[in-house]
């Protein structure tokens, strides 16, 4: 019996690795490497064809994002110079994406912190001068009831 696996039984036979000299294996992986990027560029190009209209039909989409729109003077905004100028998209895109979250990060801590005391600080003065109001209304109504109770004597 022979000891072909039902997988490769059918696969031609190539050289082993170890026979293809340096050069060869080196030419043979830079090939692999190229239809690999050709093959993931294609399937980034056709998931971002299939995002775009997915979302389409949200208008407030088209506002925040130009790329989104529909061709002609509203959709040449921003996606239109980056789509021919790839360049100045990766550019943008290595030096706003780390900065901005790092800033991001490090400002939304102290943001927080201080908008709680704001708030907290904004609610206890809501309450005392409610609490003041109410202490007006209690000294005016019984003003009222003495000049009343004054007048009625």
């Amino acid at each position: 019996m022979s000891q072909n696996r039902p997988d490769t039984a059918f696969r031609p036979k190539r050289p082993p690795p170890k026979d293809l000299s340096a050069p060869q294996l080196r030419a043979l992986r830079k090939e692999l490497l190229l239809v690999r990027a050709d093959v993931e560029r294609m399937e980034l190009a056709e998931a971002t064809f299939e995002l775009k209209h997915a979302v389409t039909h949200f208008r407030w989409l088209r506002f925040l994002l130009p790329m989104f729109g529909q061709g002609g003077a509203k959709g040449a905004g921003i996606g239109l110079l980056l789509r021919d100028h790839p360049l100045v998209g990766s550019l943008l895109s290595l030096l706003l994406a780390k900065p901005l979250r790092a800033g991001i990060a490090k400002g939304a801590k102290p943001a927080l912190k201080w908008g709680a005391v704001a708030l907290g600080a904004w609610e206890a003065f809501r309450i005392w001068r409610q609490i003041q109001a109410e202490k007006r209304e209690a000294e005016d109504t019984a003003d009222a009831a003495d000049g009343d109770v004054g007048l009625a004597e």
